[in-house]
Parts: structure tokens; C-alpha cells; sequence
């Protein structure tokens, strides 16, 4: 909370309207995959918030202490990222199973990559768009704090996706993490995941609605009861999140309204 505190104090920030946002994060429902550790211009920091006002030359991200083993259906096991401001990087990778020895001790060689940011939560909220790193760090001289970002990576044969709580410095589980079987689970590829990632962080609308587009988009179409499973809510609910993903034509329905399935 100090080193959060300290980041106001430096860019002369409301402390009770951010503070507010902070401590809504800070106390979040989540599940935990992975801590992270940070180099900001090849200098280690303990949080985004000692530096993120500041200019970049380079960013490393080194993801540890993984809390899950065997496939990764759902995230990315992704080691340590590296990026320019332009988004300009590379990444380590751990294909196939996970187990202890295979992530400390396997070298695993880099992959070059694109980098975007997708401000998922922060004060103001609103939909910022598919980021370069520079414009993400820029947006902070404009007065946005961001507190949960999606850091997303593509190399020619795939995506990769880390959603990081940059208040707990975690990576954050999927949400279908022991929701859903993974045979309902269906990887897009690389073109589709970059139209997709552009049109979710240009959407101006609520949280919840976004994570039903995404669950929706990873499958060959979704009904309401998977998706009430998914999110544990009743089918009101999904209807009306779905009926605004439908009033924004990112969704459509079927003739019977059953089955729903994404438009790009």
C-alpha cells in the first residue's frame, strides 16, 4: 500500500478516488497461477507502481512459483516475457505438461513476439484499446492507473495471454479453471486472437459481459447453461449479458436462441 501511496504522491493523484479502486482490486476473488518479478529498464523493482509513471526503454517480466501442474488448458505457461516500447519482444514458453523440474530446470529458448496491453481494471474505467507497451505507460502521465492489465503476446503459430493483478503482482487463473472439461475449450489462431483481442479492449462495457464474450469466443458455440455453469449465476443473467453482446454485434444467436457464437 506505501509504494501505491508513494505513486500518488508523485503524480499529485486523488488519493481517495484511486485508493477506492486500489482496495477493490486488492480484495478481488481470484485464483492465483504464478507470481511475477519485474525488471524496469534492467533494473529489479517489487511493483509496477515504483516505476510505471516513468519513461521505458525496456521491460522484463519473469513469471515463478507456478501453483498448478500437468496440461494448462486455459493459460499460458509462459516463463518471462521481454519487451520494447514499440512491443517489439520475446518469451520463454514451457510446452506440454507441467511438473516442478520441467518449469525450474528445462531451458527453454526464446520465441519472438508482438506485445499488446489490455487495461482490464483501473481509475478511470473505461475501454483504452490494444496497447503498445509506450502508449500503456504513456496513458499514466494522462491520469489512468491501471490495477489488472492482460499482457498479450503473438508469434506466428500462436497467442500467448497473462492476466497480471499488478497490486498483488500475480497472474491470475482463467476463469474456467475447474469450470468447464478443456474439450470445451477451443485455441484460435493467431489472426483470429489479434481481431478479437482489438475489438475486447475496444468494447466500452462492463467486466462480466467481456468474460462471457471471451468464453463464447474459445469454443464452437456456448448455451446458457454452460456459460451459467462457467459463472455460477442463473440464466437471466446470462441472457441479459449476452443480450448486450448482441446490442454491440459481437454475438449472435441461434434461430432458437439456444446457442450462442461470436461475430468478428
Amino acid at each position: 500500500m506505501k509504494v501505491f501511496k508513494d505513486f500518488l504522491q508523485r503524480n499529485s493523484l486523488n488519493d481517495n478516488e484511486y485508493n477506492q479502486e486500489y482496495l477493490k482490486v486488492k480484495q478481488m476473488k481470484y485464483e492465483a497461477l504464478l507470481d511475477m518479478m519485474i525488471k524496469f529498464n534492467t533494473m529489479p523493482y517489487e511493483s509496477f507502481y515504483q516505476f510505471i509513471d516513468r519513461r521505458m526503454k525496456a521491460l522484463e517480466l519473469i513469471f515463478t512459483a507456478p501453483r498448478k501442474w500437468g496440461e494448462w488448458h486455459f493459460n499460458d505457461p509462459v516463463k518471462e516475457i521481454r519487451v520494447l516500447p514499440s512491443g517489439l519482444g520475446a518469451l520463454k514458453y514451457v510446452d506440454g505438461e507441467i511438473n516442478p523440474q520441467k518449469w525450474i530446470l528445462e531451458n527453454v529458448p526464446y520465441t519472438k513476439v508482438m506485445v499488446r496491453f489490455i487495461i482490464l481494471r483501473a481509475y478511470p474505467q473505461k475501454a483504452y484499446g490494444l496497447l503498445t507497451p509506450e502508449k500503456f505507460f504513456g496513458l499514466v502521465h494522462e491520469g489512468v492507473v491501471p490495477y489488472v492489465v492482460r499482457v498479450v503476446a503473438y508469434s506466428k503459430e500462436r497467442r500467448y495471454k497473462m492476466d497480471i493483478n499488478l497490486v498483488n503482482n500475480e497472474v491470475m487463473a482463467d476463469f474456467r479453471w475447474g469450470k468447464i472439461p478443456p474439450r470445451l475449450f477451443k485455441r484460435r489462431s493467431v489472426q483470429e486472437y489479434f481481431i478479437f483481442d482489438k475489438i475486447y479492449a475496444s468494447l466500452d462495457i462492463n467486466h462480466f459481459p467481456k468474460m462471457v464474450f471471451e468464453a463464447i469466443f474459445e469454443s464452437d458455440g456456448m448455451d446458457r447453461e454452460v456459460l451459467s455453469l462457467i459463472f455460477n449465476v442463473n440464466y437471466s443473467m446470462i441472457e441479459n449479458n449476452v443480450g448486450v453482446l448482441i446490442k454491440h454485434r459481437v454475438v449472435e444467436a441461434s434461430e432458437d436462441g439456444s446457442t450462442f457464437r461470436v461475430i468478428l
